[in-house]
């Protein structure tokens, strides 16, 4: 049996005549934008996908085309009706007529767009999220923070050459108050697909800081719908509930509230609108202040008004009470004055009596002492003369004996028994072992001095 055989561009000629048959009218087909390129020429190429629900797996991809002179057509008014570009991500209702061509293959043609799709489409999704975010009970957790009543030390989550991160620092900076800020800058990407992972990130180093910061900003400075689509992620929502600090957002949107509006503890239109309200902050908080101290000085004026009339009062009950009370306590003092005038009278009467009577008693006793102490003191006399007799005597005795002792050893006496003293250099010699052979050597006796020379000596 001989097998057929047919050439490729065949099999494409037959695959091209079954697709025109087919699809020989355009059809509206849902899908998602997975790229998008536009080239010189002005045309668009897409590559269109369909994600599993579930899983946000693509299962399904095709090529497609936009030609120049329908993109000028449809691509101002998918725009303008929206208020988003045609990027990656959005989910668009298109009319395409399905193409195949012999060398270039399967793609899709786009020949109309329904913008109210895709409107819907992405409400849808923003709605999905802020339910699910209610169901989970997180929505408002950001907002049930206290926001610190004086915020400076503010961490900023912006990009550093963002036009609004620059007027933000501009209107803070230069408040007409001259109230002082200490901005913190965490650089972050703040549009397309990284905007999420880069503010997470610079959220995870803001909580490094601990209670460090009054609060979070979150700015940029305006832009297309698409521009914010970014700021319409859960889980970026969902970090900024958890977070402990409170984050003010001002995002630069005209119109809707993103979810990350939501979620946030304060939402405002732009950065310098974030600025006046933490410049406004500061000034309420300063009037606050002032009238606090106003209230507390009226308070107290009031508060010394009403005691010192009160004290006034008091003063003028107790000054009759206070004089009756001096006149009768002087006439008591009166009474008992002269009650113990006459009692100190007859006491003293009689203590002097009594005195009169020890001072004669006294002065016979101490006559009799003193008669008897005179007898006493004479025979203490009378033995310490006795005694003293006897103790120059021995003394005296004693004295004449150390006299004879002292004599006794005089070297005077000692040479005259026949003793002498030898002498070197004025020294007297006492060891033989400091004498030298020729030293000249004095010998003083008890009557005259020898001058002799050392010729030998002994050791022993």
């Amino acid at each position: 049996m001989e097998i057929q055989k047919i050439s490729l561009s065949e099999l494409n000629s037959k695959i091209k005549g079954v697709i025109q048959d087919n699809f020989f009218e355009n059809i509206w087909i849902i899908a998602e934008i997975g790229e998008i390129k536009f080239n010189r020429n002005g045309h668009a190429y897409l590559e269109l996908v369909e994600k599993d629900k579930d899983s946000d797996k693509i299962v399904a991809k095709a090529s497609a085309t936009i030609w120049s002179y329908t993109l000028r057509m449809l691509k101002p008014y998918f725009e303008t009706t929206t208020g988003q570009e045609l990027v990656s991500g959005l989910k668009i209702l298109v009319s395409v007529s399905v193409e195949f061509h012999e060398l270039y293959g399967f793609s899709l043609n786009i020949r109309d767009i329904d913008p109210a799709y895709t409107l819907g489409d992405i409400e849808r999704h923003r709605l999905e999220i802020i339910r699910r975010l209610e169901a989970e009970g997180i929505i408002g957790m950001n907002r049930e923070l206290e926001l610190p009543l004086v915020c400076q030390k503010i961490a900023i989550i912006s990009s550093s050459t963002a036009a609004g991160y620059e007027d933000f620092l501009n209107q803070l900076t230069s408040n007409s108050y001259h109230y002082q800020f200490y901005p913190k800058l965490f650089p972050a990407i703040m549009q397309g697909d990284q905007t999420e992972s880069s503010i997470i990130d610079a959220l995870d180093q803001i909580y490094e800081y601990g209670d460090f910061f009054d609060c979070v900003v979150i700015i940029r400075g305006g832009g297309s719908r698409s521009d914010l689509m970014c700021f319409d992620n859960y889980n970026l929502a969902y970090y900024i509930t958890q977070f402990p600090i409170p984050v003010i957002s001002g995002i630069g949107h005209d119109k809707d509230n993103s979810i990350v509006d939501l979620v946030s503890h304060t939402s405002l239109k732009t950065p310098t609108a974030v600025a006046e309200f933490l410049i406004s902050q500061l000034a309420i908080f300063e009037e606050r202040l002032d009238e606090a101290s106003e209230t507390l000085q009226n308070l107290t004026r009031d508060f010394l008004y009403d005691e010192n009339d009160k004290l006034q009062s008091l003063s003028n009950r107790l000054i009759p009470l206070v004089h009756k009370l001096l006149h009768k306590e002087t006439k008591r003092l009166e009474l008992a004055s002269q009650k113990a005038t006459l009692i100190t009278k007859g006491l003293l009467h009689d203590k002097n009596i009594q005195l009169n009577q020890y001072k004669l008693d006294l002065t016979g006793n101490i006559r009799s002492m003193l008669k008897s102490k005179k007898k006493d003191l004479q025979t203490i006399i009378d033995r310490l003369q006795n005694s003293e007799k006897q103790q120059i005597y021995k003394h005296k005795l004693m004295l004449e004996y150390l006299e004879n002792s002292i004599s006794h050893f005089d070297p005077i006496n000692v040479l005259k028994k026949g003793y002498s003293i030898s002498k070197i250099n004025g020294k007297t010699i006492t060891d033989s072992s400091i004498v030298k052979i020729g030293d000249l050597m004095e010998t003083v006796l008890h009557k005259g001095l020898i001058s002799s020379r050392v010729e030998g000596k002994d050791e022993g």
